[in-house]
């Protein structure tokens, strides 16, 4: 494992254990931490913060990985070579300054070859789409979000398009099929999700109701429950690489502990009518 593997490695376990840990410590805390695992509706103080950015610097979020995966697809196909180039001079210094203090490296980073053109391809599509739905359909209210989210975020995709870069390996057709359906149909009830959202606050962006229709009927947060699917699909498609591997637990704790809670909490609260048979993110179950 090279010194670019760990980093990313490193990247998904401290991504999966540090949200859980604050959580643990905001619950002893009297929710003093809750801002840096919530945001939106649910973020408890929307008062004027250093800290604290608008909700709607999320589209930013979807520019970079859009940009990234872009060039790393361009690397790929025409041998471009800007990120592999970037990353390889990264490690160069990694490799440098850890020699330096006596610690031997062997291993260098490469791409992967041909066989991660599928899971770049799903990945660049659901970037697209969700620059898209950010731009033209998400109707952005006045809430606030921590700015460690929009700094995690920020590096979250070119992480997930390095995973898929550096551990992608060859699958056969009928995966390669299976992965690809089951990409389209969770993009298609994330749409209608994410579209359902934005007409219950056509007129005013800050008034709330409750989302019905698609998977809202089961759950109080099917888009979420259909992004890990979207990520279940790419890891299915790169062969079970590890690092996206990585990327699929992260996904599973961090909605399923950290983000659907609260909003599932938030409409319970606010609304008396909200139907009582929805789950939080997994219909029937949870």
């Amino acid at each position: 494992m090279n010194l670019i593997e760990s980093s990313i490695l490193l990247f998904w376990a401290v991504s999966v254990c540090v949200p859980p840990l604050i959580k643990l410590l905001s619950h002893f805390n009297s929710g003093k931490f809750d801002c840096l695992l919530t945001w939106g509706k649910t973020l408890k103080s929307q008062e004027p913060s250093l800290l604290l950015v608008p909700h709607r610097f999320f589209t930013h979020f979807y520019v970079t990985g859009f940009l990234f995966n872009s060039l790393c697809l361009m690397d790929l196909f025409v041998h471009f070579n800007i990120i592999s180039s970037a990353i390889t001079y990264v490690e160069i210094i990694l490799e440098t300054v850890l020699n330096s203090i006596g610690i031997k490296t062997e291993e260098t980073f490469h791409f992967s070859s041909s066989q991660s053109w599928l899971p770049s391809m799903l990945l660049q599509l659901q970037l697209t789409r969700r620059l898209l739905e950010s731009l033209l359909i998400v109707r952005h209210d006045k809430s606030k979000m921590h700015i460690s989210h929009l700094l995690f975020a920020l590096c979250y995709y070119p992480v997930v398009s390095l995973s898929i870069n550096i551990s992608t390996v060859q699958v056969s057709t009928p995966v390669s099929i299976l992965s690809v359906l089951l990409f389209v149909w969770a993009s298609l009830h994330q749409y209608r999700c994410h579209v359902i959202l934005a007409e219950l606050r056509a007129e005013d962006p800050n008034v709330y109701g409750i989302p019905y229709g698609d998977w809202f009927e089961f759950v109080s947060s099917p888009h979420y429950l259909a992004e890990i699917l979207i990520y279940i699909s790419i890891f299915i498609s790169s062969g079970g690489g590890y690092l996206l591997g990585a990327n699929c637990v992260y996904q599973i704790v961090n909605f399923s502990l950290i983000c659907t809670p609260p909003t599932h909490y938030w409409y319970l609260k606010k609304f008396d009518n909200y139907p009582s048979q929805r789950k939080i993110l997994i219909p029937f179950v949870y």
